[in-house]
């Protein structure tokens, strides 16, 4: 009986640990609409002429590396660099 007992405190432990560290990280959909709508803004565009990349985590945070169609003024690729916390830090726009 008591070793089935520290058995179960030891699992709920570890399924409250687990549960601290995936709280900490932010929420991907969040991330990736508030590069979309950054972007749509930078470049005039609607969010349907965005396209993203996966997310990817770094030291720093995360970024999201993308192109905009801006139709005449052509494709603009950029990056929207975000902290740990998952706040927007800069959209970074590539080439000219």
């Amino acid at each position: 009986m008591r070793h089935s007992t520290l058995l179960l405190a030891a699992s709920l432990g570890l399924a409250l640990t687990s549960q601290a560290f995936a709280s900490d990280r932010p929420d991907p959909g969040k991330l990736t609409n508030r590069c979309l709508d950054a972007a749509a803004d930078k470049f005039d565009v609607k969010n349907d002429y965005i396209q993203l990349q996966p997310i990817k985590a770094g030291d720093s945070g995360y970024s999201i590396s993308g192109t905009a169609d801006a139709g005449i003024d052509g494709k603009k690729n950029f990056t929207c660099q975000f902290d740990k916390k998952g706040k927007l830090a800069n959209l970074v726009p590539e080439g000219k």
